[in-house]
């Protein structure tokens, strides 16, 4: 990127008028000139170099989120960018009587408070690709190659060759797919050669964790501030003994690029108060930690049982981390009779969980030989390839279960229970954001258990995306060109779309996308 002089940037453009910022074409140089003054320790000093650039009433509200450090949460954390609007600019536009012009203003100028490495994003325009690349960057490799690679991925989305990859819960970042913790469930096994995996049990031979960051950066998908991540998503343990130095190294590397995203966790193991101690010093991610916990018997789930309770009960005192109970894998038949259900309500009473996941199990006939060879009892039901199942009366009974757990417990104190990763993540967070996977297009499906009235309204009311968006988010995975609708629905995008594809817009865009003939089937839904 085209570097200005900071100081006689700014002053050159304030030569120009007070009332620039109002003026959406002069946003690139403005940008620009703000960002060459980019202090990531002190994310205001961008809005203080602003205010001359304004004046009247979005001067006075420049001034106060100065004042205020409003970018800055009192436990010394960063706001995420995706919160400002409800956060800090929704507050600031009542206080101020900022008007629809004004409001962009503040929008644009808080966004140059954050940093936009790699090739997508810039304050003005954050889901677009940058026209010239930040000085010093290299590419990886060209986003038509990552591209390419990003399609080889298995039907789950892992891609073992790039090992950067768009699933369901996020863009997972992976050093390599091996584990130890031999759950007999587990859909990369020990013996297993497919995708890429070489049945190894201790983590060995994965990549550092620079180089798993900037494969990210790279990725033409990755959108900096907005796309969840998932470090070992689904190809190892994150806190293993062996493989922490790398998680350290990752969580460390994308804070210091002052990079907001929500990054997850999802864990069977644990921490030492240590180590606790050294995610809760990170001060720009936006970190969750997902703890599995099912009571599962060992013989099928080995890792320590006391030692994740123990671990759960630890991290959910932290103030500084967003932390999910993971009631998952439940498995028809293996830990679904009344006493499993009932311990482990009675575990995330006692530990204080505030919001629960509830998951199901994916099994498929791979799973079922490997059962039997190892001599364990098969779950029940009927399994659809790459869905997890729960059936309908296994829920109710595990919620019954939770009702006469938490009696005592008046209802608004009890935790959010939900049936997706996204929701609890996001209701986790505060309700600032609707579901970023958009799953209240099917709210009789998704939204039935205990999601708190705050968040159905919050997603109910998320906003309409802009076409300009959405063409930006289709040209990066080559559709550049692609008809589609924009409705108080949905998004329609006229192309057969991989749930991968749908799952990147949706996580751009913080609504729903669906194809024509997804779109005639919700409509069908719904009428009937």
């Amino acid at each position: 990127m085209t570097s200005l002089k900071p100081h006689t940037a700014l002053e050159d453009l304030a030569a120009e008028g007070a009332g620039l910022l109002l003026d959406e074409t002069s946003w690139p140089r403005t940008g620009r000139a703000l960002q060459a003054r980019l202090d990531l320790k002190d994310p205001h000093a961008a809005l203080a170099a602003a205010r001359p650039l304004s004046e009247g009433r979005l001067a006075a509200a420049l001034g106060a989120a100065t004042k205020q450090t409003v970018l800055t949460e009192p436990t010394g954390r960063r706001v995420p960018m995706q919160e400002l609007p409800s956060r800090v600019l929704a507050p600031l536009t009542r206080a101020h009587r900022l008007d629809a012009a004004e409001t962009a203003a503040l929008h644009f100028v808080l966004r140059c408070a954050y940093a936009f490495p790699g090739p997508v994003g810039m304050p003005w325009a954050p889901l677009a690709f940058k026209t010239e690349l930040p000085d010093g960057y290299t590419p990886f490799a060209t986003p038509e190659q990552i591209a390419a690679w990003q399609a080889e991925a298995g039907p789950d989305g892992l891609n073992t060759r790039y090992l950067v990859s768009q699933m369901k819960g996020g863009m997972s970042v992976d050093c390599g797919p091996q584990c130890p913790l031999g759950c007999a469930y587990c859909y990369r096994r020990e013996g297993d050669t497919v995708e890429g995996y070489v049945g190894r049990w201790e983590p060995d031979g994965f990549l550092e964790a620079d180089e798993a960051v900037d494969r990210l950066l790279a990725h033409p998908w990755f959108t900096p501030h907005v796309t969840p991540i998932g470090l070992h998503m689904s190809t190892s343990e994150a806190f293993l003994p062996a493989l922490w130095g790398r998680t350290w190294g990752m969580l460390q590397r994308l804070d210091e690029l002052g990079l907001t995203n929500r990054v997850s966790c999802i864990t069977k193991y644990g921490l030492p108060d240590a180590k606790v101690e050294m995610l809760e010093s990170l001060r720009h991610v936006d970190l969750d930690i997902n703890v599995c916990y099912a009571a599962m018997p060992e013989s099928i789930e080995p890792p320590n049982r006391a030692r994740r309770i123990d671990f759960l009960r630890r991290i959910l005192t932290s103030d500084k981390l967003n932390v999910l109970a993971y009631y998952r894998p439940i498995a028809e038949g293996l830990n679904t009779t009344d006493a499993h259900l009932r311990h482990v309500w009675e575990v995330f009473k006692e530990a204080g969980a505030r919001t629960v996941v509830l998951g199901g199990l994916k099994f498929s006939d791979d799973h079922a030989r490997s059962f039997m060879e190892y001599g364990l009892p098969l779950p029940a039901g009927s399994f659809t390839a790459g869905k997890k199942l729960l059936t309908p009366g296994t829920e109710a009974r595990i919620m019954a279960a939770f009702d006469q757990v938490y009696a005592d417990v008046p209802d608004g104190e009890r935790p959010a229970v939900l049936k997706r990763s996204s929701c609890g993540r996001t209701v986790e967070r505060g309700h600032h954001l609707p579901d970023y996977n958009a799953h209240f297009d099917l709210p009789a499906t998704n939204c039935r258990l205990r999601c708190p009235a705050a968040q159905h309204h919050q997603c109910a009311a998320a906003a309409t995306p802009r076409t300009a968006e959405v063409g930006q988010l289709l040209e990066r995975i080559g559709r550049a060109g692609t008809r589609f609708d924009i409705t108080p629905v949905t998004t329609v995008v006229h192309a057969d779309l991989s749930p991968f594809e749908r799952t990147f817009l949706r996580q751009n865009l913080l609504a729903p996308v669906h194809t024509a003939r997804q779109a005639a089937e919700l409509v069908a839904g719904r009428i009937r």
